[in-house]
């Protein structure tokens, strides 16, 4: 839909003026006047040029507004009154105008689903899916709590990897630094002195120096090669299928294998609990709840266990068949809760277990990364410093014999 933006006066003499979505300039008039606006202007914007679509919506501004939501409708307050609170209150413009655009709309009798499909950039297939549900069955208070408990799980997830992640990236940075300041700064100055003295130096210490040495007379050159590599990673980064690959290479390793397998296991049991808690019909929850899976074989099976309810299997059994992508423990604590009756409470403790053994494994991984890079970086700075003393003992050495 295009985007209007307009300008009112209300009944205490303010002027008012806002971004809204609508299909023409004649329903947003008819919507205003029924409002008792007194419309001073009505202009279409430029979708491209507006910041209306700029930005994002983090996952920690999505929690606030489900929270907030929820408790608003649980106290008796009307959805269009709720959005109008929670848009003034929240600091994040894109969520701004798209609460406002859901309050326009709402008011005019849409579903609040059908209007957040519009942004699916911000909302995904859960946040949608659930949302609907909710409208369906009459308890979309329940689900927006549900969602607001889903989204800041996820949330605490990710800032835990990021946070076990941050002290591995700290040295690594400070190695590549200490690599370009020893290449560009040290090593020419050095090359300048050894290379010009009648002494013999070993072969990896005249390399190093004449790459030094390189440098410095192409410095140009050489600050272009290196911002090009650097341009080259990021864009490859950037490139969905490289992502893909290098992500695919990258989780084959033991431990960080064994660390996706767990995160993607907690996100799809919390996700599947959540679904089934809002009323979520188990196939379509399962359907949906495989796309929050990041690995492509656990994805893979995951999608095809929306078939297997479909012929009449519980999803333990699904589970049980070909190979064992899932944990055993997870396939029995299931089968349990399927006979009990108690499978989206069984399916949230797991979640809670697998996020805490993701929290484990990632502080065992750091811990061990820790010496190993510490050993590392000894190593370097211990060979550079043995490459730099050798030549000058055999200066020292020279200077000697002479005298």
């Amino acid at each position: 839909m295009p985007l209007f933006t307009y300008k009112v006066k209300d009944k205490k003499g303010e002027i008012l003026e806002d971004v809204v979505q609508a299909a023409d300039k004649k329903e947003i008039a008819a919507s205003l006047k029924s409002e008792n606006y007194q419309i001073l202007s009505i202009r279409k914007l430029d979708a491209k040029k507006s910041p209306f679509l700029r930005g994002s919506v983090s996952i920690s501004d999505k929690a606030a507004f489900c929270r907030f939501l929820a408790t608003m409708l649980r106290a008796g307050l009307p959805l269009p009154e709720a959005l109008d609170i929670i848009r003034q209150e929240t600091q994040n413009k894109k969520l701004q105008n798209i609460l406002f655009d859901l309050s326009f709309h709402v008011r005019k009798g849409e579903n609040l689903s059908s209007v957040l499909a519009k942004y699916k950039g911000d909302f995904d297939t859960v946040f949608l899916t659930m949302v609907k549900a909710g409208e369906e069955s009459g308890t979309l208070d329940q689900s927006f709590d549900y969602l607001s408990k889903q989204l800041l799980a996820s949330y605490e997830l990710v800032q835990k990897v990021k946070g076990s992640l941050m002290y591995p990236a700290v040295i690594v940075v400070a190695m590549v630094g200490n690599a370009v300041i020893m290449l560009v700064f040290v090593l020419p100055k050095l090359s300048q002195v050894f290379l010009q003295l009648n002494v013999k130096l070993p072969v990896t210490t005249r390399f190093i120096l004449n790459v030094g040495n390189s440098i410095s007379q192409n410095m140009t050159l050489t600050l272009v090669i290196f911002f090009s590599i650097l341009a080259f990673a990021v864009s490859v980064f950037l490139i969905k299928k490289t992502r893909e690959a290098i992500f695919g290479v990258f989780v084959k390793l033991p431990v960080i294998n064994k660390l996706m397998s767990q995160i993607d296991v907690a996100r799809f049991a919390r996700t599947l609990s959540t679904l089934l808690k809002s009323g979520v019909p188990i196939m379509i929850a399962l359907d949906v709840s495989s796309d929050v899976i990041s690995q492509p074989k656990l994805k893979k099976q995951s999608k095809e266990f929306s078939h297997g309810i479909a012929t009449g299997k519980s999803l333990s059994d699904i589970l049980t068949e070909g190979k064992r992508i899932f944990p055993v423990t997870m396939v029995q604590t299931i089968r349990a809760g399927e006979k009990t009756g108690s499978l989206e409470t069984v399916l949230e403790e797991m979640s809670q277990f697998y996020e805490m053994e993701v929290d484990y494994s990632l502080k065992r991984a750091t811990a061990l990364l820790e010496p190993v890079l510490m050993l590392f970086i000894g190593v370097a700075v211990g060979a550079m410093v043995v490459m730099m003393i050798t030549p000058i003992y055999s200066i020292v050495g020279g200077l000697g014999s002479g005298l």
